[in-house]
């Protein structure tokens, strides 16, 4: 059980960076929102139920899926192949000062909607970041392909889904707990993700995409 969280770690951080924009929404819901709390609050039910849900189904199939089998290394390199085809694509487009008025413009139209809205604005976000989901699987099948069952299991997923999500609550918890101050900190974060949106797509994705890449290829040699 030790040696299944440090790998939990980097699936989840790795999920985490594949969706700033969760929270930049998070960030302007807490900063326009007449009632922050409960509507960032919304908007990370809506992710967490979708969540939930895909886990189900993933754990599921991998319970049926031969341990024996190399499928864990061919999962790594798929994500590996993910994140590096996200990092080049992120080299060759072009962000517009145009195009991030039209995102902040949107962002702040969510921002006041109500909680049915967010709920299923949560929900939108995950299924937009598809590469978040692909590495869940990932971390998934080091739980039930590794052998963890019961109460293990049930703690390992949970501590998954807690990393996973960090961009959808943690603004939120940043806001509860000083409120005052963090306003500010979560313009400044808004407005450094959406300048650097690019940069961290190319980062994450080269970065991530090697280290999958090299874990999927240590497990086949």
């Amino acid at each position: 059980m030790t040696g299944l969280f440090p790998q939990l770690l980097l699936y989840g951080l790795a999920a985490a960076v594949a969706a700033p924009v969760a929270a930049v929404v998070c960030a302007f819901v807490l900063g326009k929102s007449s009632r922050p709390l409960p509507s960032s609050g919304a908007f990370v039910f809506g992710a967490l139920v979708l969540d939930l849900i895909v886990t189900t189904i993933i754990v599921i199939a991998l319970g049926r899926a031969d341990a024996s089998t190399d499928i864990g290394a061919y999962i790594d390199l798929a994500l590996g192949a993910m994140f590096l085809i996200l990092g080049v694509v992120a080299i060759v487009q072009k962000e517009t000062p145009e195009g991030e008025a039209k995102q902040r413009a949107r962002l702040e139209r969510l921002a006041s909607a109500g909680p049915k809205t967010l709920i299923t604005a949560g929900i939108a976000v995950q299924v937009i970041n598809f590469d978040a989901i692909a590495i869940m699987a990932g971390g998934l099948k080091e739980i039930v392909l590794g052998g963890s069952t019961g109460l293990t299991a049930v703690i390992a997923i949970v501590f998954l889904l807690a990393v996973m999500l960090l961009p959808y609550y943690g603004p939120a918890v940043l806001f509860a707990i000083r409120p005052s101050s963090a306003r500010p900190a979560l313009v400044k974060m808004t407005d450094w993700i959406v300048s650097n949106a690019r940069m961290l797509e190319i980062v994450t994705g080269f970065g991530f995409g090697i280290i999958f890449a090299i874990k999927g290829y240590q497990a086949l040699a």
